[in-house]
């Protein structure tokens, strides 16, 4: 009956030697998870930044380039042909009141 006594508790310590073994596995497990989402955030920050600072240099080359082929092509933008209009605009009113001061003195002198 011995035996079967000595069965219950080396199982148990078995038992107790594998409980502590998974345990550390556990926590070594955890850590490296713990480091893997640390890094993964520290690639995707790093990422992140470099993306915008990318983008930031494609949309001004783009920009660039943009320009040089309206240069090449000898076409205004938009923006260019609104500013253009504007000062014909005030131009042409300036040109209109010096007509208008020179044609006033002339009908004044006649009649």
């Amino acid at each position: 009956m011995s035996r079967n006594t000595e069965v219950p508790a080396f199982v148990k310590e078995q038992l107790v030697e594998a409980q502590k073994r998974f345990a550390v596995i556990q926590g070594q497990a955890e850590k490296t998870i713990k480091e893997w989402v640390a890094k993964g955030q520290e690639l995707q920050a790093t990422t992140a930044k470099r993306t915008k600072a990318l983008g930031h240099e494609v949309r001004k080359q783009a920009g660039s380039f943009q320009n040089r082929l309206i240069q090449a092509a000898g076409v205004a933008t938009q923006s260019q042909i609104k500013v253009l209009t504007r000062e014909l605009s005030k131009l042409s009113k300036k040109v209109d009141a010096l007509v208008e001061k020179k044609a006033a003195p002339k009908t004044d002198a006649r009649a």
